[in-house]
């Protein structure tokens, strides 16, 4: 049996892509139609796309219980570029409706068992790393253990874009050990990341 998982800010496909046929996507969901004619050119126009504002989506939309719920939110507020608006700019905010759905289905006990961020690693320094705390802090008030690390595609690839990734896992399930550190695995943590994971309320607040 397959994975299932949900594709928020879909564009592309490239979260399904690198999840492979493992996986089943059971909803997908872009605004940007010309993004969404890619998404339908890579798997089909029977892809489980639904092309509208994620603030139109809601619980009801969805089915069942998905094993995860990706999300790659627009990263320009988070960026250099951004101008430090930040997750209050008009399109990183978007991080809030995706974790509204997060919510939602919680409240119908059909919360998925982990959920995954994708942003730019200009998120761990946004507002002084406000906006990193948050997001980690509101995952967790959500009911979620919060895990990070920054993955460089020039591991993979020629070409260098480091990317951060927020994992959390529901905290009513166990993690595998051999998933878990006590200290920093200097491939995955930066010191960007290092000192971002320091400055949250479990640290500063002892």
């Amino acid at each position: 049996m397959r994975h299932t998982f949900l594709e928020f800010f879909s564009g592309g496909g490239m979260a399904r892509l690198g999840l492979g046929d493992r996986w089943r996507c059971d909803f997908a969901n872009d605004i940007d139609k010309q993004k969404a004619r890619v998404y339908e050119a890579n798997f089909g126009v029977a892809s489980s796309l639904r092309i509208d504002d994620i603030t139109n989506i809601n619980a009801s939309h969805l089915s069942g219980i998905a094993d995860l719920a990706w999300g790659s939110f627009p990263c320009q507020d988070l960026s250099l570029a951004g101008l430090g608006h930040g997750l209050k700019g008009a399109r990183s905010s978007m991080f809030w409706q995706y974790l509204r759905i997060i919510r939602e289905l919680k409240s119908e006990e059909r919360a998925p068992a982990i959920l995954a961020l994708e942003n730019v690693v200009g998120t761990l320094t946004s507002r002084k790393g406000g906006d990193f705390r948050l997001i980690v802090q509101s995952i967790a008030d959500a009911g979620y253990l919060v895990g990070a690390l920054v993955i460089d595609a020039e591991l993979f690839v020629p070409q260098s874009r480091p990317r951060l990734f927020i994992v959390a896992v529901r905290d009513d399930l166990a993690i595998p050990s051999e998933l878990k550190r006590v200290s920093p695995d200097r491939l995955w943590h930066t010191d960007r990341l290092v000192a971002a994971y320091k400055s949250l309320p479990i640290f500063t607040q002892e």
